[in-house]
């Protein structure tokens, strides 16, 4: 198992013995890194940034958007966290990273079918939560372009994340010419770079991987919010 295994092991045991081993501080860093900007995440994130920036395309009472993020945070992340933990937990799997580039198929399939519930319940059933909606449904799109990729090379799925939340503020701003989202792009171009890094350090990916990870998942979603918003 390689260093960013044994870092995941140490936070999940609370074992001192697997940091001593896993390397420096700069490791460390680079996991936390990529926990916290974790291609799952990347949902909340995006639509915590609707709610608060674009209030014109998505009007909700603030009770509604913290009760809708809610829903998103669990469809999206908890239960594709869920499924892949029991997965790894009946050998479906050998590690909770998918560091096994074939057994990432039935993982990222199943979250793109999820995404894709999700997103077909905001678009069918909440009108005024059509850009959240879109925005689901361009990952679960990204997500099955993944787990298509992913049986010919090891794309980065942290990038394609990251790139289809670039890919989607540069459409929004593009659109509707909301400038309040300049700070929160600048901001996830900062991300991307220290994501990219990170997987770097950890060994995980080549900067094939993540280029080849980062421009579709950017391109996927700007296309999307040109069409469609």
């Amino acid at each position: 198992m390689n260093q960013a295994g044994n870092l995941f092991r140490f936070f999940a045991e609370g074992s001192k013995k697997d940091l001593q081993s896993g390397g420096s501080i700069l490791v460390l860093a680079a996991w936390v890194i990529s926990v916290l900007f974790h291609p799952l995440l990347m949902p909340t994130y995006m639509n915590a940034l609707i709610f608060k920036y674009c209030s014109d395309l998505v009007p909700l009472t603030r009770e509604a958007k913290v009760q809708m993020l809610l829903f998103i945070f669990v469809s999206t992340y908890l239960v594709p966290a869920l499924a892949a933990g029991l997965m790894w937990v009946s050998g479906m799997i050998s590690s909770i990273t998918l560091e096994n580039r074939s057994e990432r198929l039935i993982p990222l399939l199943l979250t793109a079918i999820i995404y894709t519930g999700v997103s077909y319940i905001f678009l069918q059933y909440l009108e005024s939560a059509r850009l959240p909606g879109l925005f689901l449904g361009t990952i679960a799109l990204s997500v099955g372009f993944t787990a298509l990729l992913t049986q010919f090379i090891k794309i980065s799925s942290h990038m394609m994340g990251m790139g289809g939340l670039l890919g989607f503020i540069l459409g929004v701003v593009q659109e509707t010419h909301n400038l309040s989202l300049q700070i929160p792009l600048i901001f996830f171009v900062l991300v991307a770079g220290a994501v990219a890094s990170s997987r770097l350090l950890l060994r995980a990916h080549t900067g094939t991987e993540l280029i080849a990870g980062f421009f579709p998942g950017m391109v996927i979603s700007w296309m999307s919010v040109h069409f469609f918003v």
